[in-house]
């Protein structure tokens, strides 16, 4: 099971819509300095040529596999991926974004030589404007040289290495052992967005032993405000946010995290979630009345899950006091006031920024 067909590593690629991106993507796997693994490319419903380009592929070159499925989002196809997938080790790579010519090499070797259930590695994050296509801010997201090889050692540890943003994110920085994925049934769950954290927090409990490098090798495209509007709806915060935090929660207990590092951490992740899925209200894409905001609003702090635990934070963190005094207090209209004045000042300010920004000019 370990090593079908002596594939070292299969690279899953969901695809969808992405008719521009697939050449840059396929044009850094094909620069790896490491030769033993498969591709695998999964059309996920797309309605441009997305499968015909992915087709041509697949056809000139042997490593590649190729699935075309109806549409279901990226942890769909991935999952759709795991099944064929004959590598010992497993890396999820997405379409619009570039592979390090070193990545196989550099992530598979740590893992081979430690035997590691895990490899994660440090990556470039470039923020794109959607309309121009330019960048506008570029960061590392750096690593540094860990290693745990007992089971007891990681989950010690798990708390300040995932908050400290070493575990958190989705997969795109992390190699996995296909074993350990097969033979506890590791998937995606169903969900259009946020399915990625959760498939590493399904996969942690299993892990004994892992190796953190500092090398950047992955380039991540994200997108302006713009994007993350489409992205971003009302439904979130039911289909993704409940059960991100639900099954964070039965990570803590698995892993029997009882200090205050992780409870104070967890709180205040909670508070942060509790405002982001109330201001889903104010997506301009939605379109929502005065009304049906603050009805969202309700909706969200009177919820059965919610609920409950409103009486359990005692740890709040120091900018996002005022809002959960508002929002532990029940009323939806008082909560939908102070995110308005507040939405208004921001949208004012990056403006601000923005004309600075595109006439060339330097801020005070």
């Amino acid at each position: 099971m370990d090593c079908m067909n002596n594939v070292s590593v299969s690279i899953i690629i969901p695809v969808y819509n992405a008719e521009e991106k697939i050449d840059r993507c396929m044009r850094s796997v094909f620069s790896q300095t490491f030769d033993n693994y498969e591709i695998i490319l999964v059309n996920d419903g797309s309605t441009d040529s997305s499968a015909e380009i992915c087709c041509k592929y697949a056809a000139n070159d042997t490593r590649i596999t190729f699935i075309d499925k109806e549409n279901g989002g990226a942890g769909s196809a991935r999952n759709a991926g795991l099944d064929v997938a004959k590598g010992k080790y497993i890396y999820f790579c997405d379409i619009d974004d570039e592979m390090d010519s070193n990545l196989l090499f550099k992530a598979y070797f740590a893992a081979y030589n430690n035997n590691a259930d895990l490899v994660v590695f440090s990556i470039n994050r470039k923020t794109v404007e959607s309309d121009t296509g330019e960048i506008i801010s570029e960061k590392t997201i750096p690593q540094r040289s860990e290693a745990f090889n007992e089971k007891e050692d990681f989950r010690k540890n798990f708390s300040r290495l995932y908050y400290e943003g070493v575990f958190f994110g989705g997969p795109v920085n992390k190699l996995f052992k296909n074993a350990i994925i097969k033979r506890n049934n590791v998937r995606f769950p169903d969900l259009k967005r946020g399915q990625d954290e959760i498939f590493n927090l399904l996969y942690y409990p299993y892990v004994e032993k892992c190796v953190i490098i500092p090398d950047v090798l992955y380039t991540y495209f994200s997108y302006d405000e713009k994007s993350k509007n489409k992205k971003y709806r009302l439904n979130y915060f039911e289909t993704t946010t409940k059960t991100y935090l639900r099954t964070f929660e039965e990570l803590i207990k698995a892993f029997d995290l009882t200090d205050e590092y992780t409870l104070s951490k967890f709180q205040n992740s909670f508070v942060y979630s509790m405002e982001n899925s109330v201001l889903l209200a104010f997506n301009p894409v939605e379109g929502l009345s005065k009304k049906q905001k603050i009805q969202f609003i309700g909706k969200v702090m009177h919820d059965g899950y919610v609920l409950p635990k409103i009486g359990e934070i005692s740890h709040i963190p120091e900018s996002h006091i005022k809002f959960w005094q508002l929002f532990s207090a029940g009323d939806p209209y008082t909560v939908y006031k102070f995110l308005r004045r507040r939405l208004t000042v921001t949208k004012i300010k990056t403006h601000i920024r923005k004309a600075i920004r595109l006439r060339g000019a330097t801020p005070l």
